[in-house]
């Protein structure tokens, strides 16, 4: 399926799931922040919450650092 991934076309082929396609891009679950389609999906319901064709995908990946 062909989503919108932080303001970048991304063809996805995984699950078609919110957490599948975290994994799938390398980011760690308890440092990502996440909306679809402009609305903040809580990481609980990450593994339930459906992706579909087109759908707009913005993740914030917090890194630690001094």
């Amino acid at each position: 399926m062909n989503l919108i991934v932080n303001e970048e076309p991304l063809k996805y082929e995984g699950a078609p799931f919110v957490e599948s396609l975290v994994e799938e891009l390398g980011a760690k679950k308890a440092h990502t922040a996440l909306m679809l389609n402009a609305k903040i999906i809580p990481v609980e319901k990450w593994a339930t919450t459906a992706l579909m064709e087109g759908d707009q995908v913005e993740m914030l990946v917090f890194v630690g650092g001094g």
